[in-house]
């Protein structure tokens, strides 16, 4: 549970097989809601169809294997008084399911502001950190349903020039690490994701990207050559 207590979760059921809608029926809140979609999805699809269902002017992200510090909202919710900000994230742990052990994700100060250039550099958000206006999701017409990875850095980079982002360096959410990682396992399709993202006619004719756009070209030909990391989209170049 959070701290701050203005908050509703939407369970967007994806077609699991698993016990998730036997569990979610568990809990006895009716800020708890229950949604389950025609037909499988991709993840981002869902993430927008999810969203749809939603009231709230901030949205969060969380998924099945991760979760929270309870004062997570608490910490985030205030920085949107300021109507420039669209995106707060936080740092969080990695936690590695197989030994119970946790290290920081980034050790590097996190930077706040208009930060388009710093994340196409290097991109250091995690997705299960983030809270996001929600008129800022709209202004950028939410995630790209194309994309099976990369559809959150697609989403907060073309953000990130007309949005103010603020970050906080306290590890506020827990990413759990296991050998069944979606991005783990798919590395050739990041980097595919990322040679169509890179010549994309929305991305190539934004005046806000163009300048930054060889730092993800660096990126693709880094990841073509090492071993894929397990630690989402974080690189420099």
């Amino acid at each position: 549970m959070q701290t701050y207590s203005k908050w509703e979760v939407i369970f967007w059921d994806n077609q699991s097989s698993d016990n998730s809608k036997k569990i979610f029926y568990e809990f006895k809140d009716s800020r708890f809601k229950y949604f389950v979609s025609e037909k499988h999805t991709t993840l981002y699809e869902a993430r927008n169809n999810a969203i749809k269902k939603s009231v709230g002017e901030i949205i969060a992200f969380l998924d099945t294997d991760d979760w929270w510090d309870e004062r997570k909202l608490e910490k985030q919710i205030p920085y949107f008084k300021d109507d420039k900000v669209g995106i707060v994230h936080s740092n969080c742990y990695l936690f590695y399911q197989n030994t119970n052990k946790k290290k920081i994700f980034q050790k590097i100060n996190l930077r706040s502001g208009y930060i388009t250039k710093d994340l196409c550099k290097k991109y250091n958000i995690a997705i299960l950190t983030v809270l996001l206006r929600k008129s800022a999701y709209f202004s950028a017409l939410g995630f790209n349903n194309r994309y099976k990875i990369i559809g959150d850095l697609d989403l907060i980079i073309r953000l990130s020039s007309q949005w103010k982002m603020i970050s906080i360096g306290e590890c506020l959410a827990y990413y759990r690490i296991h050998s069944e990682n979606f991005t783990i396992l798919n590395s050739k399709i990041e980097i595919e994701e990322l040679e169509h993202w890179v010549n994309d006619d929305k991305i190539i004719s934004d005046k806000n990207l163009i300048p930054y756009l060889h730092y993800i070209k660096k990126r693709i030909d880094y990841r073509k050559i090492i071993f894929p990391s397990p630690y989402f989209f974080s690189y420099s170049c």
